[in-house]
């Protein structure tokens, strides 16, 4: 099993659990070559001629309505794309009928052929299971019990197994 790629929620950074400001406990940090495979690396995206600084800028501007894209494409990081795309959804600006599994699959084939280090991190992992472990996000990750559903796992996975 190979764990990569760890979000954020609407109220933080993902630290490993719930941030304390003022504990004393260390905090461990640490990028790992797996990180390639997060829709948040610093890995640009270009489709249809518009050049996305992320995989998540990406999903997140491909999947609302034309005029709110821009501020999602303007936002610095790829954490602030997601928080873009959250509001959007507040404010119903979501494509209807949109197919996010075609769209992330869309997203990561042309960030696969577009950046050959990611080819080079998806081989490395053979033929072993990835786990997007997030423990509040149970459609694309493992959620906290496991039982998510890790379709951005099975997704890369996928393309794995197309390279061979």
């Amino acid at each position: 099993m190979i764990v990569f790629c760890c979000m954020a929620n609407t109220d933080h950074l993902w630290l490993g659990g719930d941030w304390e400001e003022n504990s004393p406990e260390p905090i461990n940090f640490i990028e790992t070559r797996l990180m390639d495979l997060s829709p948040f690396s610093a890995h640009e995206v270009e489709l249809d001629g518009i050049t996305y600084k992320t995989a998540e800028h990406a999903y997140q501007a491909l999947r609302v309505i034309p005029e709110a894209r821009a501020k999602i494409q303007a936002t610095t990081s790829p954490m602030n794309a997601w928080r873009a795309g959250q509001k959007c959804k507040e404010h119903d600006e979501m494509l209807p009928n949109h197919d996010k599994d075609e769209l992330m699959e869309r997203i990561f084939r042309a960030k696969l052929e577009q950046h050959n280090d990611v080819k080079a991190v998806l081989r490395i992992t053979s033929n072993r299971e990835l786990l997007k472990v997030y423990d509040s996000d149970y459609y694309w990750g493992t959620g906290a019990d496991g039982s998510g559903e890790n379709k951005m796992g099975k997704l890369w996975m996928k393309l794995r197994a197309e390279l061979k």
